[in-house]
């Protein structure tokens, strides 16, 4: 479920970033500081997805 989650993330937030800033190479576009925290906070999100994607299952132990 946690790589579920993980992998909805990144999707979601790379959507969100293509449609913040697809324009950001045109002449006169300007980025905001809401745009700016958009950017910390999925650079954030993002890596922490891809950490709990690449990290190994636990093991459980029987009692």
């Amino acid at each position: 479920m946690k790589k579920t989650v993980s992998s909805v993330l990144i999707v979601g937030f790379l959507v969100v970033d293509f449609l913040v800033f697809h324009d950001l190479l045109k002449p006169g576009e300007v980025i905001t500081l809401p745009q700016y925290l958009t950017g910390i906070l999925s650079i954030l999100v993002i890596a922490l997805s891809v950490r709990e994607l690449l990290a190994h299952p636990k093991k459980t132990q029987p009692q």
